[in-house]
């Protein structure tokens, strides 16, 4: 979770029964364009034209304002420590600094942080990594409050403007004076056996996810080992992300809510439904309603929350890439984004063939779409059932629908559910992924019935999801094997399990 980016959130509060989300997630700055990117290369991901106006503090201060308990100083106290004493380097992370060293050594501030000046070589598990300039920056925002980055009274924004300014960024003080989190209705879809699920909405994936879950709720034979359910589940997916490529910013695409409206219309669902042939797939992409590529996005953070009270968050942060923009400003410490590669850009055909979608494009003040889709489920009495959401892109939406499919419709307990294969399809490019171990049997029924087929080599290239799940008084939380995470129950409850 970084200041330098922003986040997407969904909270629950058991006592008044309202789901809200809040959007934080960055916005590209005034002296933006949609062409800004043609024939420059790396721009959109490296550097400081790749910076959109972070969001993520201005969208704590909003949450605090509305619904903190604690002072606002006191909330960075640990942070500050750790910053001082040093994040512990695990397994996970030392094969991501690996894999990225010499793009790492290329950026002197990056190098500083996550190179080891003794070996010359990057991080090892077991190793700490100390931020203390963060840390610094840590003891002026918890002084000062938002105003610290976002205002002209603010301390930190001068120096951070003048980092800004010595990368080529286009970020002005006007752009953090003017940014401003959004309190938006979550996407929702209402299930079988009264499951309601809530979601992200525009310009997070939330719509996605439950037009999916609402196109496979109508059949009533799901079955775990059945080819059949799975070639439904893939096209489902399909389904989803043609739409997915005609949305974005509702702010700013006039018809988005043409489209919103279709994902959440029953008779229309109904004829998706029946566009699903049971013995083939289509390879034509308008078949699923794509008329423009869509966008890939990239690495995130994720927490769920789940109060003894009954009230739920989830929230996923992201900088998108590994490390942003790979840009550090030396003044305060912050790793800036590289959210505008979110963005598409007009007259980049893709591989696949498909325009880039204008629903897109680049509008000063406008947030890119996003994967990302912190989910909350209740039951028919208010009471939650799920927290998740995850880190991995395009995949997380996907990951989310399997997991809910898993628990709730496959009966499955969340350890299974989530240390089981998965399966992906974004449309473009027009193949099914699967993870090693996936069923074989249903990896060749769905070959047979004309999907092409790939199984994914990346160690970590499906989404790394996080969940909590309750049933009456028992509780269960789990973190995904692909990556790394933790689980903290405080007070500690012995009638809180999880799966490691």
């Amino acid at each position: 979770m970084g200041i330098g980016g922003g986040f997407v959130l969904t909270i629950y509060n058991k006592a008044s029964g309202i789901v809200e989300s809040l959007n934080s997630r960055e916005v590209a700055p005034a002296a933006a364009n949609k062409t800004m990117y043609i024939g420059k290369g790396k721009a959109s991901v490296e550097g400081g034209l790749a910076i959109a106006v972070p969001g993520e503090l201005s969208g704590y201060w909003e949450l605090h304002q509305k619904y903190g308990k604690l002072p606002w100083k006191t909330l960075f106290s640990p942070t500050i420590e750790l910053c001082a004493k040093g994040s512990l380097v695990t397994d996970f992370l030392e094969k991501i600094l690996a894999s990225q060293k010499n793009t790492i050594l290329g950026y002197p501030e990056l190098a500083a942080i996550f190179i080891d000046p003794q070996t010359n070589d990057t991080w090892k598990a077991g190793n700490r990594i100390k931020r203390p300039v963060l840390g610094e920056t840590f003891k002026v925002i918890a002084a000062e409050g938002a105003k610290a980055l976002y205002s002209k009274d603010g301390s930190l924004l001068p120096k951070l403007l003048q980092d800004l300014q010595n990368v080529g960024s286009i970020l002005t003080e006007n752009d953090f004076y003017n940014y401003r989190p959004e309190w938006l209705k979550p996407a929702r879809a209402k299930l079988r056996n009264s499951y309601e699920v809530y979601s992200m909405p525009l310009p997070g994936s939330g719509q996605i996810l439950s037009y999916m879950l609402s196109i496979l709720d109508g059949y009533k034979d799901l079955s775990i080992s059945d080819p059949l359910t799975w070639h439904r589940i893939i096209e489902s997916f399909k389904h989803g992300y043609g739409l997915r490529t005609k949305v974005g910013d509702p702010r700013f695409v006039p018809n988005v809510n043409t489209v919103l409206q279709k994902m959440t219309n029953k008779n229309y669902i109904a004829y998706i439904r029946d566009m699903i042939v049971g013995n083939m797939t289509f390879e034509n992409y308008d078949y699923y309603g794509a008329d423009f590529a869509g966008t890939d996005d990239s690495g995130t953070a994720h927490v769920s929350v789940l109060a003894s009270n009954g009230d739920a968050v989830a929230v996923t942060s992201t900088i998108n890439y590994l490390f942003g923009s790979l840009v550090v400003s030396p003044s305060t410490g912050i790793i800036l984004n590289d959210e505008m590669d979110d963005f598409s850009t007009p007259g980049l055909i893709n591989a696949y063939g498909l325009s880039p979608s204008p629903a897109n494009f680049i509008v000063p003040g406008k947030r890119p779409l996003s994967s990302m889709s912190p989910t909350i489920v209740l039951d028919r009495n208010g009471d939650t059932r799920m927290v998740v959401g995850g880190a991995g892109g395009s995949r997380i939406t996907t990951s989310i629908a399997l997991l809910i499919l898993r628990h709730f419709y496959f009966k499955e307990n969340i350890c299974d559910a989530m240390n089981a294969p998965r399966i992906h399809h974004q449309l473009a490019p027009m193949r099914v992924e699967y993870e090693k171990g996936f069923n074989p049997s249903i990896v060749a029924e769905l070959a047979a019935r004309g999907h092409q087929v790939v199984e994914s080599k990346a160690d970590f290239g499906f989404a790394a999801l996080t969940v909590i799940v309750k049933q009456g008084r028992s509780v269960m939380a789990s973190y995904d094997r692909r990556r790394t995470g933790s689980i903290s129950v405080r007070p500690y409850n012995a009638g809180v399990g999880n799966c490691y």
